[in-house]
């Protein structure tokens, strides 16, 4: 049986709740650096700031290397993929997705080199029915297979209700 790691999909709401933030609710005060504080109660965390680009952007190595610092040893993050690649590539490996995809997968290498790489998630966009699924395999059959990376997938149009998946 597999570990479980609770989480939440975020750990950086400073604002008071009546604002939806966490300050005064789940973190002391402003002050609280959130997220060594949020990784002393949950032991995983979705990071979905990758998603837009407005942040993504401005992230590096760096970035990576300090959230897999600010954490406890067995820590894991799960990532979601930047909307370049979801949304406007819309995982066609014929826009370039997979090129977007790999440069990502390096940005994020720290989180895999210090073993707290959870799991990639792919948020589909909401329009993205059962019938674009050809974009979803041509890009998951060119996605890297190394050991310790798990990809997981967000269907969000009602047409994937439709599908039964045998186990």
């Amino acid at each position: 049986m597999g570990e479980f790691l609770p989480g939440c999909s975020g750990w950086n709401y400073p604002d008071t709740p009546d604002k939806g933030g966490w300050t005064g609710v789940f973190y002391p005060d402003k002050d609280t650096k959130r997220l060594r504080y949020y990784s002393q109660f949950f032991n995983s965390a979705e990071m979905d700031s990758s998603f837009y680009e407005k942040f993504y952007s401005q992230m590096t190595k760096g970035t990576f290397i300090g959230l897999s610092r600010a954490t406890p040893e067995k820590f894991q993050f799960s990532i979601k993929v930047p909307e370049t690649i979801t949304h406007v590539k819309r995982l066609d490996v014929n826009k370039g997705a997979i090129m977007f995809f790999e440069e990502f997968l390096d940005k994020i290498s720290p989180l895999r080199t210090a073993k707290k790489l959870g799991a990639i998630l792919f948020q589909l966009p909401p329009s993205f029915t059962v019938n674009d699924f050809k974009n979803i395999e041509q890009l998951l059959n060119k996605l890297p297979t190394a050991d310790g990376v798990d990809y997981a997938v967000e269907f969000r149009h009602p047409s994937w209700g439709t599908l039964y998946f045998l186990l």
